[in-house]
């Protein structure tokens, strides 16, 4: 897993409000070109609009738990 890149992926939808609209009606077509696991492709497909929402340290905090067995991801 890469966090750079789903923090990649996170700040292009958090700044960018075309990718983040693709990005919550089709997450594959969004993804494409990426590197990510089965796992991050299901978080990101899993992605609801307020999850977008948040603020940046909380964003962080998220991001750092996206494959941990301590907390799921987003």
């Amino acid at each position: 897993m890469s966090k750079e890149t789903v923090r990649e992926i996170i700040t292009k939808a958090v700044v960018d409000e075309e990718f983040r609209a693709l990005l919550l009606s089709d997450p594959g077509q969004a993804l494409m070109g990426y590197e990510l696991t089965d796992t991050e492709k299901e978080e990101f497909a899993n992605l609801k609009a307020d999850d977008l929402s948040l603020d940046v340290q909380e964003l962080e905090d998220r991001i750092s738990r996206w494959g941990s067995p301590l907390g799921s991801g987003i």
